[in-house]
């Protein structure tokens, strides 16, 4: 069975490898806009004696939303626990942090002096944190020291102390 051969002009084949140099499409975008395949625009630049192109898609400069999300908890929460509300290991929480370390914050108290929490359905005032544990007062005013933000379930910023705040004297001052 004899070789096929298609014919193709010499305009085609330099506008491609015009486009190929620009590296502004990729060879998917540029083989299809001249009516060829990719193979043939790869063995073309290889002819011509160009630089190839790498395989793969293109790095990414910056982390999406939703791994901004988990750098942002992995900072303050254990990985399982941060993996646990994602749905993925705890491996792949370190592997996103890893990835993106320029990205992360330092590691932080998850709530600050005065704030106001919610954990097992109990309204709670942070008096101090740090990125373990901290000291809290419930609503009839009685303290909790060594309080874990790591043990079991996360507990929700609701809101300020305006009380706190003003005894605390970080309110302003009228």
């Amino acid at each position: 069975m004899p070789k096929r051969i298609i014919q193709q002009s010499d305009t085609v084949m330099a506008q491609a490898l015009t486009d190929y140099q620009n590296r502004d499409l990729t060879t998917e975008a540029i083989a299809l806009k001249h009516g060829i395949s990719t193979a043939t625009l790869t063995v073309w630049a290889k002819k011509a004696g160009m630089e190839l192109r790498n395989r793969g898609r293109k790095p990414q400069s910056r982390p999406t939303p939703r791994q901004l999300e988990i750098i942002k908890l992995a900072s303050v929460y254990k990985y399982d626990q941060v993996g646990a509300r994602f749905g993925m290991h705890k491996q792949s929480i370190h592997r996103i942090v890893k990835r993106w370390r320029e990205w992360a914050q330092p590691r932080r108290a998850p709530f600050d002096p005065g704030d106001l929490i919610v954990w097992r359905g109990k309204k709670f005032t942070v008096l101090e944190a740090n990125h373990q544990d901290g000291t809290l007062m419930d609503e009839h005013e009685k303290i909790y020291k060594n309080f874990s933000w790591n043990g079991g379930r996360m507990p929700k910023k609701v809101g300020t102390n305006p009380r706190y705040a003003k005894l605390n004297g970080s309110a302003a001052t009228a």
